[in-house]
């Protein structure tokens, strides 16, 4: 009997579009004016996405919103997570305790400069991508918008959510 080999190549499919917000408020805030502008309905996840990086934990802000109607699935992310992070101990230090530091983490690091990230999955394609993104430039707390290339993004496996 011959021998079959399967070879498993990319375990990722562009199910999901990915747009990037660049803005200075806080994510409660940005999920508001979406909320509004959008017409959505985002609502802050009980438990933020937690990653475990170089002996840090960090968290970053989740927000989702289901619309039944268009069968698609909003999140709304921060890009940005100050993890604590064990310094070194102080030797001035009254109890000898470990002093915590902050460092910046980043959700997807290739893309440092975003602030935001709207995750968009959308099984049937009902959502139209140039007018989302009119509506998002549209608001005046946000700088810009803009659509990410699926094959631009290197660590995929941050965007799982589930």
């Amino acid at each position: 009997m011959p021998a079959y080999k399967l070879v498993l190549e990319d375990v990722f499919e562009q199910s999901f579009k990915l747009l990037a917000v660049h803005s200075s408020v806080e994510e409660y805030k940005l999920a508001f004016l979406l909320n509004k502008h959008l017409e959505l309905k985002l609502a802050r996840e009980r438990k933020d996405i937690d990653f475990q990086r170089k002996g840090l934990r960090v968290l970053f802000a989740h927000f989702t919103f289901s619309d039944e109607s268009k069968f698609c699935k909003y999140h709304l992310v921060d890009n940005i997570s100050k993890g604590a992070q064990p310094a070194m101990e102080s030797e001035h230090s009254l109890f000898g305790e470990e002093q915590v530091g902050h460092k910046k983490t980043y959700l997807l690091p290739e893309f440092k400069q975003v602030d935001f990230f709207l995750k968009i999955e959308d099984e049937q394609d009902t959502v139209s991508e140039k007018i989302m993104l009119e509506k998002i430039k549209g608001i005046s707390q946000v700088s810009t918008a803009y659509f990410i290339d699926f094959h631009k993004i290197k660590e995929k496996e941050n965007l799982i959510f589930d």
